[in-house]
């Protein structure tokens, strides 16, 4: 069997990372987290849902960790919950 890993256009496997939410009540927080964490390096791509409270983050396989996207949208007072936490 092969299984399938994504790639994104600079050719690294990425991966997706789940994660609850906390803070995001609105469209606009939605698109302010999608802008965050959009900016930081190794992000492909990111989708929030916001009457789910969740977002999935498809990040280049090692390069950022669920606590460093957590921190990055602290001072901004949005949350991501883990599954570690």
């Amino acid at each position: 069997m092969i299984k399938h890993i994504p790639m994104n256009t600079s050719g690294q496997p990425t991966e997706k990372l789940r994660f609850t939410t906390t803070g995001i009540t609105c469209g606009g927080c939605a698109n302010s987290v999608r802008t965050i964490l959009g900016r930081m390096a190794g992000v492909v791509h990111v989708a929030v849902d916001l009457a789910g409270n969740t977002a999935e983050v498809e990040v280049e396989r090692g390069s950022v960790t669920a606590e460093e996207l957590a921190t990055a949208l602290k001072p901004a007072g949005y949350g991501l919950i883990t599954s570690n936490h």
